[in-house]
């Protein structure tokens, strides 16, 4: 059996991967406890004691009000800690798969979906270290693979770590009768979680680079609001004001991932499925 070792074992994204993978891979889950990943010899000790086929950095300060607020600790964690895994699975040939985000396009004005090699200038700290973060990671680790993701949720009723997502925040607001706003001018993809694990293993075969990976949306934040709260099975009339202050373009183009023979659904189809599967 392969060895799958995971970072941020503890998180949102890194709890469900090891669970997932814990069938098919020997995982090994490293929480932020059991591994300082802005320790560049701890890493390396860890690596070369485990010697990981495939690692899976899901690790991250990924608020970015937080990293906004505190860009050294971003810095170490997001930029930093992505880099001493670079080296270590360089060293020690460990295929590595590691997370970047959709805010590396946070200052972009187009109005189409982006694609990887489009010139990037993200105007915040989180976006900005992620961006970095791909490039020390290939330059010291050429074999890595970056994955853009965009914004992810889960079900409500997950017996797994919450997080602030669109469907716990449509739950919130349903509770307590609170409108959410859905901005007009803002597009961006939002992916199911497991959909975002189930593709990884597939990931392991891709060549080294940068992918956008989730969802894709044609749909402005508000559209797709007001059609996640019907699905939710709530009224939108009541639940949803269009908010026309906030612009800004996150929205992905996944075809260089669709050549590799990895695809998702769209959002309100990725959004459909998960609601139905009740997962």
């Amino acid at each position: 059996m392969k060895k799958l070792l995971v970072t941020g074992a503890g998180g949102f994204l890194g709890q469900r991967t090891a669970a997932y993978y814990a069938s098919s891979y020997e995982v090994v889950p490293c929480t932020h406890q059991t591994l300082d990943i802005t320790n560049e010899i701890a890493v390396h000790r860890l690596i070369a004691a485990e010697r990981p086929d495939f690692v899976l950095h899901c690790a991250a300060i990924a608020d970015t009000g937080y990293a906004q607020a505190h860009p050294e600790v971003s810095e170490a964690v997001n930029l930093r800690g992505t880099v001493n895994l670079a080296k270590a699975c360089a060293t020690y040939d460990a295929k590595l798969v590691y997370m970047s985000s959709d805010q590396v396009y946070s200052g972009n004005t187009e109005s189409f979906a982006l694609p990887e090699e489009i010139s990037l200038s993200p105007n915040n700290i989180y976006g900005l270290h992620k961006l970095q973060a791909e490039k020390e990671a290939a330059a010291c680790c050429p074999g890595a693979v970056a994955l853009r993701l965009t914004w992810m949720y889960d079900l409500p009723s997950s017996p797994y770590k919450s997080s602030r997502n669109l469907l716990s925040n449509i739950a919130a607001a349903s509770h307590t009768g609170t409108p959410l706003r859905g901005a007009t001018h803002e597009l961006r993809g939002i992916t199911s979680v497991w959909e975002v694990i189930s593709r990884f293993a597939a990931c392991f075969a891709l060549p080294g680079g940068v992918y956008n990976y989730g969802c894709e949306n044609h749909l402005n934040t508000y559209e797709t609001l007001c059609q996640a709260v019907q699905l939710f099975g709530a009224d939108p009339a009541t639940l949803v004001i269009a908010d026309s202050e906030f612009c800004r373009n996150l929205s992905i183009d996944t075809t260089k991932l669709r050549s590799f023979g990895i695809s998702f659904p769209n959002t309100i189809e990725g959004l459909r499925i998960a609601l139905a599967n009740k997962r």
